[in-house]
């Protein structure tokens, strides 16, 4: 018996007992809740806003739809909300806001919006096939309303900045 011996029982079960340990600790281990991050749930919330804001911010657009003049020197005021807007269609329509109103009743009720202090700030949206004519009425309206000023609304030529 020179080199090599038979293994005995007590080292057959300290292998089997450390086998066991052994198969215990990857049990262990492979039993621990994951630390992943499961982003699915988060993408779809924010492709759902995305969706949402895509299809409300158009309708943000105060005022009535019409073809602003084009400029070459457009500069674009930041809408705060605040303004007053009165818009004038192609068959001579006058809106107040989104609501329709006779160029009678536009005076009083214009001056009752300027009341507030500070007197907010009007915007005329003319639509560019009118006449000079519209847009100059609604502007003596204004003023006699007892507003410091009206802008008008215009819209840059396309390729051009601003």
């Amino acid at each position: 018996m020179s080199g090599s011996r038979p293994p005995t029982r007590a080292a057959a079960n300290r292998r089997r007992l450390r086998r066991k340990r052994l198969a215990a600790l990857g049990h262990v281990a492979a039993s621990k809740a994951k630390s992943e991050i499961n982003v699915t749930p988060f993408v779809d919330v924010v492709l759902v806003l995305l969706i949402i804001f895509m299809v409300v911010t158009p309708m943000l657009q105060r005022g009535v739809d019409v073809l602003l003049p084009l400029t070459d020197h457009h500069a674009d005021k930041k809408d705060t909300g605040e303004q007053i807007i009165i818009s004038v269609r192609r068959d001579g329509a006058v809106f107040l806001g989104r609501d329709a109103v006779d160029l009678k009743l536009l005076e009083t009720r214009l001056r009752r919006l300027l009341q507030r202090r500070p007197a907010p700030p009007v915007f005329v949206k003319g639509d560019r096939r009118l006449t000079f004519k519209p847009i100059r009425q609604i502007l003596e309206v204004c003023h006699r309303a007892g507003a410091n000023g009206a802008s008008l609304a215009t819209q840059g030529r396309k390729g051009q900045g601003g």
